[in-house]
């Protein structure tokens, strides 16, 4: 498969690129130039879930890209989500990324899955990981690479079953994993001593605005019949002084009859007084508190505060019930079974499989040409399948890299039929001297002619049938330099 030539356009602003078939140098003298981005534009227009780079948004771009496979010529367009295919004077249309097997298998003519999958973390070497992305990890975004499911589609070897029964597993844990989050979160919260339920603060507020109105009600009441008391007292006393009525006392002397003579009279209105005061005041202290409430509830009901969130997640988190001992025991038996299958399917893989074998001396071959010891290249069975890369300096893990990659790329065509381009971005990055990625380069142009190989750098690479496209300031400028040497 090679890239021919692909067209990117954003708004008004559009580039066209021609590829080589052989080697090809996009190429600048400075970095962020755009690079990275345009090769990761390719991919994208090829169906990938490539993610977007900064200042560069590929879901509101248009691609068109031409690429050749099996003697064939493929017109790719791609905008969003919708991608075409033209070729043979055929057109299908596509839906991603939900036909993106579809895709790679019209293209390459491959229809397994575990082969497909893998396609790019064998033929794409990425600045920040790529060089030390040995056999299982992460290429770009959430496009992954793992070394047993290549190997197992490279042997027709097929672990659907058990891949099924691994995924149905790994649900499982996830969601009891969640489960023993929530119990961890219940035991702070219990150890923190917050007890209080989300919705008590507003019931209680609730009652005490309720209690205070009917508390208000009665008082009203009370003084309302003080005032009628108060008010019929005072006109009976003036009505009794109107009358000029006297009373003679036991020893014949006469008394007129007014308020000041009426027995207890004054004292009992001072204390009706001052009864009625005291309703007052305890009246103005309600009116005030009941005011209070009134406007937090309302200003409660017109905002949403963030510790009522809060508050309302811890309630609900509370009423869950978990039994923490439970789903610890479950999430261990569950995390056994995980392993047993995970070495159940290892074995599957590995048995009977001469890819395996293949790929060992094809890694051991290129590693002992670019001086690597053997101590670090085992001849042992398992040893492609290796998660030990902590004993691994910068230089020889990119070499052992460096080897790996190359086998994928031959076993990939020797067993599947698919000639992949050859795609490196800044290889003469970090620890590896220019000298190194030079022996490399020079390795795939001697070992891999059929296939194309694409490099971005800031170094113009001294190799045989190069075209160089150099890129003066960003990707989408149309001031580039096409040059073949």
């Amino acid at each position: 498969m090679k890239i021919m030539e692909i067209t990117l356009k954003e708004g008004f602003h559009e580039k066209k690129v021609q590829f080589s078939e052989s080697v090809n140098i996009i190429y600048s003298k400075k970095n962020s130039t755009g690079k990275t981005t345009f090769l990761r534009a390719i991919f994208y227009a090829l169906g990938y879930s490539v993610p977007s780079t900064r200042g560069i948004k590929f879901d509101k771009m248009e691609f068109w890209l031409t690429i050749e496979n099996r003697e064939k010529i493929y017109k790719l367009y791609r905008h969003g989500s919708y991608l075409s295919i033209d070729y043979d004077n055929k057109k299908m249309d596509y839906s991603l990324p939900t036909d993106f097997h579809e895709i790679l298998t019209e293209i390459t003519g491959c229809r397994n899955i575990d082969i497909l999958d893998n396609l790019l973390g064998a033929a794409y070497m990425d600045q920040e990981k790529g060089w030390t992305l040995l056999n299982r990890g992460k290429v770009i975004g959430n496009i992954s690479f793992n070394i047993e499911a290549l190997v197992r589609g490279l042997d027709g070897k097929d672990c659907t079953k058990e891949n099924q029964e691994l995924e149905a597993v790994e649900k499982q844990i996830k969601k009891y994993e969640y489960m023993h989050l929530v119990a961890d979160y219940q035991k702070e919260l219990y150890e923190n001593g917050e007890y209080i339920e989300f919705d008590a603060p507003e019931e209680v507020r609730d009652i005490k605005l309720d209690t205070l109105r009917v508390e208000k009600d009665l008082l009203l009441e009370e003084l309302s019949q003080l005032k009628d008391i108060l008010r019929k007292n005072k006109l009976l006393v003036e009505y009794i002084s109107d009358l000029k009525l006297t009373v003679v006392s036991s020893r014949g002397e006469q008394i007129p009859v007014t308020k000041e003579t009426l027995v207890d009279f004054t004292d009992n209105t001072e204390l009706l007084v001052t009864r009625k005061e005291m309703l007052q005041k305890r009246l103005t202290g309600i009116n005030r508190k009941i005011s209070s409430l009134e406007e937090r509830k309302e200003k409660e009901n017109q905002m949403v505060q963030v510790q009522e969130a809060i508050d309302a997640f811890d309630s609900n988190i509370r009423k869950i019930k978990v039994d923490p001992i439970e789903t610890q025991r479950i999430l261990d038996y569950l995390k056994s079974k995980r392993k047993k299958l995970r070495d159940h399917i290892r074995t599957l893989t590995k048995q009977d499989n001469d890819v395996v074998i293949e790929l060992h001396r094809c890694i051991s071959r290129y590693a002992q040409e670019l001086g690597i010891s053997e101590k670090y290249v085992s001849l042992d069975k398992d040893y492609i399948f290796t998660s030990d890369l902590k004993s691994l300096s910068g230089t020889i893990l990119h070499k052992i890299v460096f080897s790996f990659k190359l086998a994928y790329i031959k076993l990939i065509k020797d067993k599947a039929g698919i000639v992949l381009p050859i795609i490196l971005d800044s290889p003469s990055g970090r620890e590896v001297e220019f000298n190194t990625v030079e022996t490399m380069l020079k390795i795939i142009q001697r070992d891999y002619p059929e296939h194309q190989l694409i490099i971005a750098s800031i170094y113009n690479y001294d190799l045989r049938y190069k075209k160089v496209i150099e890129f003066k300031d960003r990707m989408l400028d149309d001031t580039d330099i096409m040059m073949n040497s």
